[in-house]
């Protein structure tokens, strides 16, 4: 009887296998580690939890670039639609609401999503932000397909200053402008 290899499986699944609550459970001990091993040093914190997306989004982007046969990107913007359309679905299992060009500053751009999935079920706590390991994911993709940048978030506000949590703003900031 023939075991049942890792590599035996077909790489252009149509669904995922994903269990968010697992992910979600798992994610959660890797927080309460960090909190336990550098006590209240909230941006060691968010720094190791932005590097394990940087890592994550390396080689999240290898194997859906591979499913999907996608070619390597040379334009920002199509890289850009890739991310918000294929790349999300396959992460969160929809697409990002939008994505848009900053008009103040041009070599900015928003990726908005209104419900991230993982932030469904992990709260903001303190100056531990989950959301800057989705920063992380998306630096890594973006860094892997050669095009450098900083990412960072913020929740989306009304005018008195209320977060709607958890509606974020994914802000991509280029370096080079001949890139865009």
């Amino acid at each position: 009887m023939k075991k049942f290899q890792f590599f035996d499986k077909n790489i252009r699944q149509q669904r995922p296998e994903q269990n968010f609550c697992t992910f979600n459970y798992v994610f959660s001990e890797y927080i309460c580690y960090l909190k336990r091993k550098h006590g209240n040093d909230y941006n060691e914190m968010n720094s190791k939890m932005e590097q394990l997306g940087v890592s994550v989004g390396i080689r999240l982007y290898e194997v859906v670039s591979l499913r999907e046969r996608n070619k390597r990107e040379t334009k920002l913007v199509e890289q850009l639609r890739f991310i918000q359309g294929i790349f999300w679905k396959h992460l969160f299992g929809r697409q990002a609401e939008s994505i848009e060009k900053l008009k103040d500053r041009p070599n900015d751009f928003l990726i908005r999503d209104e419900n991230p999935l993982l932030l469904k079920y992990i709260s903001e706590e303190g100056h531990i932000s989950p959301a800057q390991f989705m920063c992380g994911i998306l630096k890594g993709i973006l860094n892997a397909s050669g095009f450098t940048c900083q990412v960072s978030y913020q929740f989306k506000t009304d005018e008195r200053g209320v977060s709607y949590y958890p509606h974020t703003l994914f802000i991509l900031s280029f370096e080079d402008a001949k890139d865009l």
